[in-house]
């Protein structure tokens, strides 16, 4: 089995990722790591009450929402480093949505009160996350902007350049099956599909299952 480190499974939030050893040691004492979820378990749900950040340690699972008849639209997906609920750590109040494996998975995680008991003793951490929320609203407005303006292929090729750019290999496994990536994408499954098809005839990129290879470059 893999050595798990507690210090580098937190630097892997991008909250934490630039806070002194000293610090991250604290925070592994008020951690919980590496507990296992089966795929199509729920890691979260809304109203809950864990008021949890997570970290993925390995596996994946996907961010969803459910409206008032049921419909599922899929807000992310998280695979292996990464973290989400960071905001839980600093309000009471539920966000309405779920989290769910979808493949086995291993999960870190810390909880607000915990959380909060630390804060209180360390004002060097309470410092590095404020700075930290601010570069993360710069990136939150530049990601609305860019769904808002594109068109469908630049779309999805802006999501294969962020996943060739995060996986740092220009051929990798899509996180999500193609039906979810469309919900997350805010396209339909038929024109996700069709612009696959323009792109790879296009030689743009080689698609084979859930495989997609970039033939372009990055830029």
């Amino acid at each position: 089995m893999v050595h798990h480190s507690e210090i580098a499974c937190l630097s892997k939030a991008t909250i934490f990722k630039n806070l002194p050893t000293k610090l991250k040691k604290k925070l592994v004492t008020v951690s919980s790591h590496q507990d296992f979820f089966p795929k199509g378990s729920l890691i979260r749900q809304p109203l809950d009450g864990k008021d949890v950040m997570i970290v993925i340690d390995s596996g994946h699972a996907k961010v969803y929402s459910l409206n008032e008849t049921g419909k599922e639209t899929v807000l992310g997906v998280l695979g292996k480093g990464d973290s989400t609920g960071q905001e839980n750590l600093f309000s009471n109040n539920n966000r309405e949505n779920f989290i769910q494996a979808t493949e086995d998975c291993l999960v870190c995680s810390m909880n607000r009160c915990d959380f909060q008991k630390l804060l209180r003793d360390t004002p060097d951490l309470a410092l590095s996350l404020l700075n930290d929320f601010g570069e993360r609203l710069i990136l939150a407005e530049e990601n609305t902007v860019r769904r808002n303006s594109m068109n469908a292929k630049d779309r999805i090729m802006d999501y294969l350049r962020a996943q060739e750019k995060r996986t740092g290999k220009d051929s990798f496994n899509l996180p999500l099956r193609k039906k979810d990536l469309a919900n997350f994408l805010g396209l339909t499954p038929e024109t996700l599909s069709r612009q696959l098809k323009v792109l790879q005839q296009a030689g743009q990129i080689t698609v084979a299952g859930q495989r997609i290879t970039n033939r372009v470059g990055g830029n």
